[in-house]
């Protein structure tokens, strides 16, 4: 194939970033775009030069895409994917990819009776620097991982919780933790690698939801490194961040909702001359050190090439090039699965107050069902009430 056809389920706003990121590559056509909400559908179908259509049903008797982004409120998402695999079709997931692990293993059943393939899109592993970042780290070329910290510290107003489906676990699915910081857990998990525990805490201070606004988690992962993570819908001055020190230094990228090359440092570790000085002036400002000045000639610096920012172009690009030439794109539903079963652990301990082992996230574990664990409103409210 030399172009792909590709379609669109749900066309809110996140719907346009996927239609200007199949148009930037030059090789696709939209077929067809569908909403229950007639005047999104013909909105984006005349913008976009494609068909409408009024579900995903009606879209596939009609066409024959390839490609179907799912880009409708994430309640829907696990239905809508299992609807396009039954027509042989592959389909590509917005975050959060399902609600729960029994969704994602739903979908993963009927994905393996299907010709069709599941992506998820997560874009922040597709920017230059990430790549960078998971090649380097991978072959211990910037050290081996020890701590890290993984921020998303976001705002969104009372009125942002206006929309029906939002604030509840039927149709978000959970707070900042599934629904925004899961691209800077999924990156932190994509250059760490499997996680083994995580002990966390989620609270409700302010915003109308069922579920939390804040949630903080400690992780140990399999390699021994270990990490905090904190997602907030309650920060003002936005960011996302993630800063992993290793034996070589620290690498760090801080960006809010999309990084360029420019967002991403490594800082090497100080020589031993300089490392003996540290603390020697309490309250003195720290200037520079040997090793931080010949930061030129450090393996990060060293690797730098075209910069590809972090959005959703960056990844369709590399999804539509694989898809052409036969090769296989690494961001399936398989792939993702560690990064679900965070969420899933985090939760859990939050509304448990125990440790959750990731090797315990089995079909008859509590909260595989869902995110909440079948726990009553009123109790989850207890727990994540200071």
């Amino acid at each position: 194939m030399t172009n792909l056809k590709v379609a669109i389920v749900g066309c809110g706003n996140i719907s346009r970033r996927h239609a200007e990121g199949y148009a930037s590559t030059g090789r696709t056509t939209l077929v067809g775009v569908a909403d229950i909400v007639e005047a999104k559908a013909q909105a984006l179908a005349e913008k976009f030069g494609s068909t409408p259509y009024g579900d995903v049903a009606e879209l596939l008797a009609a066409q024959d895409p390839d490609l179907v982004s799912v880009a409708t409120p994430p309640g829907s998402h696990a239905e809508i994917a299992i609807a396009v695999l039954a027509a042989g079709k592959s389909v590509l997931l917005e975050k959060p990819p399902v609600l729960s692990l029994a969704e994602m293993d739903a979908v993963a059943a009927a994905e393996r009776s299907s010709e069709g393939t599941v992506y998820v899109v997560f874009q922040h592993r597709h920017g230059s620097g990430a790549v960078r970042a998971a090649e380097l780290l991978g072959r211990g070329a910037l050290g081996i991982p020890q701590v890290a910290v993984c921020e998303t510290l976001w705002f969104r107003p009372r009125g942002y919780f206006d929309p029906e489906w939002r604030g509840t676990w039927v149709g978000e699915g959970g707070g900042p933790t599934l629904g925004h910081g899961i691209h800077q857990i999924d990156l932190l998990l994509h250059l760490l690698g499997p996680w083994r525990t995580i002990s966390a805490t989620a609270v409700r201070l302010d915003r109308p939801v069922e579920f939390e606004d804040v949630s903080m988690a400690s992780v140990i992962f399999e390699s021994g490194a270990v990490a905090t993570v904190i997602n907030s819908l309650l920060s003002p001055r936005e960011l996302s961040r993630i800063r992993i020190d290793t034996t070589g230094g620290t690498l760090e990228v801080d960006h809010v909702y999309g990084y360029s090359d420019a967002d991403w440092s490594f800082s090497p570790a100080p020589g031993q001359d300089d490392a003996a000085k540290l603390g020697l002036d309490p309250g003195g400002r720290r200037t520079g050190d040997s090793a931080a000045e010949a930061i030129g000639a450090d393996p990060w610096t060293a690797s730098a090439g075209k910069d590809v920012p972090s959005n959703h172009e960056a990844q369709l690009n590399r999804l539509v090039d694989d898809l052409l030439s036969g090769d296989t794109h690494d961001t399936t539903l398989t792939n993702t699965r560690p990064t679900m079963e965070f969420v899933t652990a985090l939760y859990a301990s939050a509304i448990t107050g125990r440790p959750i082992h990731r090797a315990d996230l089995t079909a008859g574990h509590p909260f595989y069902q869902a995110l909440h664990g079948g726990v009553p409103q009123t109790k989850i409210s207890e727990a994540f009430t200071i």
